[in-house]
């Protein structure tokens, strides 16, 4: 097979060229308004024929996590406490920390896992989580709508298991009673040792909600069980406003 930058063609290229100049000279400008006017018309035409993307089609993100960003913030009250229990147990903390201050990634309310980079994250920086749940309180509250279809992109790697968990919970209108009703896993996945990207669908499942009545939306979390050791990055969930 011959490459474009070989002699030959370079060869062909030159000869057409001069040709195509000195067909320009003989035709004059008149045929180049021709030309333009034709290309003009054309693309008239075909912007009145293909019809605008339906807005009702376009993806609604919801959520979407890339953990680039990172900021040290103060470590709480509560996670002093539980961190000290987990020390005092030998065991590592699920979070980073340097003096009073731990480190969270961006958009995240409470605790997350911690920052990886370099040949361990898949791009920039990733997220490593070890028996832990993050996202519950701030950012995936009041997420997940029953009778809802909702598709999700995620890149994984480690070993053991990726739980995207809902947190199902129900008033009762007339007491005002609060129950648990469940907490399902709308995503799960068994994770390989290399990157790899996820692609999916979920949907709440169905509750009895004769007596108990559910919220608009439930609260969900990404958990990882102990033991397990999970990288995550570019987590993404949408759903269509069609939808």
């Amino acid at each position: 097979m011959i490459s474009n930058d070989s002699p030959r063609n370079q060869h062909r290229a030159r000869a057409g060229g001069l040709a195509s100049v000195l067909f320009i000279r003989a035709r004059g400008s008149a045929g180049l308004v021709k030309w333009a006017l034709a290309f003009l018309c054309l693309a008239a035409l075909l912007s009145a024929v293909v019809p605008a993307a339906d807005p009702k089609n376009r993806p609604l993100v919801i959520v979407s996590d890339d953990f680039e960003e990172w900021s040290w913030e103060p470590i709480t009250f509560s996670m002093r406490e539980s961190g000290r229990k987990q020390l005092k147990a030998g065991k590592q903390l699920p979070f980073e920390y340097r003096g009073p201050l731990y480190r969270r990634a961006s958009g995240f309310k409470m605790q997350t896992g911690r920052m990886v980079e370099g040949a361990e994250a898949s791009r920039g920086q990733s997220m490593l989580l070890t028996g832990c749940q993050v996202g519950l309180h701030g950012r995936y509250s009041s997420l997940v709508k029953a009778g809802t279809t909702y598709r999700y992109e995620v890149s994984l790697k480690g070993q053991g298991t990726f739980h995207f968990r809902a947190w199902v919970g129900a008033n009762n209108p007339t007491t005002g009673e609060f129950r648990w009703l469940g907490f399902p896993d709308l995503v799960k996945i068994q994770v390989t040792e290399s990157w790899k990207t996820h692609r999916g669908e979920f949907q709440l499942p169905e509750f009895e909600t004769t007596t108990f009545k559910l919220p608009a939306k439930s609260s969900a979390a990404i958990v990882v069980q102990e033991g397990d050791k999970i990288f995550v990055d570019d987590f993404t969930v949408w759903l269509l406003e069609a939808e």
